[in-house]
């Protein structure tokens, strides 16, 4: 071939381009711009169940999330009407496998998180982290006896658990716990000390109770019912975020709980608490992310609609660049999670990844949710248009699951090989 041929084979290539382009081509691949987690087809991404997953999640949030969401949240009350409806959908325990739990990957959890949690924050919260929270240390952590006892009840929503790790002096420092537990001569324990922040806890069945052996100085994770003698809970009031999540402040003097009840498995915090905390620090991210995603939509269809100086606020490019850099956020935020998800079900995740992903994608949600706020001007401080929920409930998640600086102290304790904490 000559090269006047060559040339002219180049040439007739970029017409080709150029005419599929100007006849529509383009408009094969056009983005999603009605979905913020789909703006990069991440859904192609997903597997049919996986797609059918998230179908199912979103569905039940817009029916039954949506229309009641901003009622309770006002009243700081939970919507226990709610319960039975979540325990139809079979997602209860999400990656335990047997016991009457579904055995969900990883990205199949969390991509119900992000539903429940772009309608409401308190419902992913309570069915997507409390629930399965409390029933990890049992599957992981407890007897064949104790796993037939508790987690088809529980898995049925029949029974609703808590996860009592955090103490008034032992946020962070999540290891350092004061709560005790002493083992009398005839093989029973008393546990004295103060649980605070317990998710679920005023409402719970079963609660998961962390202490140190005074004598050993190890964790023990202890299996406790409502009613139990020596065991109050307070509900925390005047909270700002999360308000229809019952949090409260437990206190234990002389608990006695038996042998039978303490969780055989947990032998210091590695084997017991921090084996739970992995898979929901995930899952709060993807919580993070489906709020920012609520928050950013929201706040589109307002700015398409509501007119200033004679225009749509859309219109304007101080308004358009904060909605790319949300939307960019997003996009970061959806395939950070999806991709440590995926590390989740093949075993190669570390925790410093994991992390890098909590602090991560609440850091940057925060910025998401901020720029909502401003974009809806004074409609963004009521709760009418969600971006207020959103606004103040990302607040909260950025602090539980680890603070944003302690996940990013772990992810550089990995990468250095430095710990710049000591519990």
């Amino acid at each position: 071939m000559s090269e006047e041929q060559q040339q002219q084979q180049h040439l007739d290539r970029i017409s080709v381009i150029a005419s599929h382009l100007v006849s529509g081509g383009a408009q094969q691949h056009k983005a999603d711009v009605s979905s913020a987690f789909d703006y990069y087809h991440l859904d192609d991404l997903l597997n049919d169940s996986q797609r059918q997953t998230r179908e199912q999640a979103k569905t039940f949030a817009r029916d039954h999330l949506l229309p009641i969401v901003n009622e309770y949240y006002e009243k700081a009350e939970f919507p226990m009407h709610v319960i039975p409806l979540l325990a139809k959908l079979n997602w209860a325990g999400s990656s335990i496998k047997g016991y009457g739990c579904p055995g969900l990957d990883a990205v199949s959890s969390g991509l119900i998180s992000m539903e429940l949690a772009k309608a409401s924050t308190d419902i992913a919260v309570f069915f997507s982290i409390l629930q399965t929270i409390a029933m990890l240390p049992i599957s992981v952590c407890g007897s064949e006896e104790q796993k037939q006892r508790y987690l088809p009840g529980m898995a049925a929503m029949n029974l609703i658990g808590c996860f009592s790790l955090t103490e008034p002096m032992a946020g962070s420092d999540a290891a350092g716990l004061f709560c005790q537990a002493r083992q009398l001569s005839n093989g029973a324990w008393l546990l004295n000390g103060e649980k605070r922040w317990i998710g679920s806890a005023p409402m719970a069945d079963v609660n998961i109770i962390w202490a140190r052996n005074v004598d050993n100085n190890q964790i023990h994770g202890f299996i406790i019912d409502k009613g139990t003698d020596g065991m109050t809970v307070e509900t925390i009031k005047n909270k700002i975020a999360l308000r229809s999540v019952q949090n409260g402040h437990i206190y234990l003097n002389d608990c006695l709980v038996q042998e039978a009840n303490r969780l055989p498995l947990a032998k210091d915090f590695a084997t017991g608490p921090g084996k739970c905390l992995f898979l929901t620090r995930i899952i709060a991210s993807w919580i993070a992310l489906g709020i920012a995603i609520g928050a950013y939509e929201s706040c589109l269809q307002y700015v398409k609609r509501r007119k200033q100086f004679g225009s749509p606020l859309a219109r304007y490019q101080l308004v358009q660049d904060k909605l790319v850099r949300m939307l960019g956020n997003i996009q970061a935020m959806a395939m950070m999670t999806m991709r440590v998800s995926q590390l989740y079900d093949k075993s190669q995740l570390t925790y410093g990844q994991v992390g890098l992903l909590k602090a991560h994608n609440t850091s940057r949600g925060r910025e998401v949710v901020s720029m909502a706020r401003e974009l809806v001007g004074g409609n963004g401080i009521v709760t009418d248009y969600g971006v207020a929920r959103s606004f103040v409930d990302m607040e909260a998640v950025h602090t539980f699951e680890g603070t944003y600086e302690i996940n990013a102290l772990i992810a550089g304790r990995e990468i250095t090989g430095h710990s710049a904490f000591k519990s």
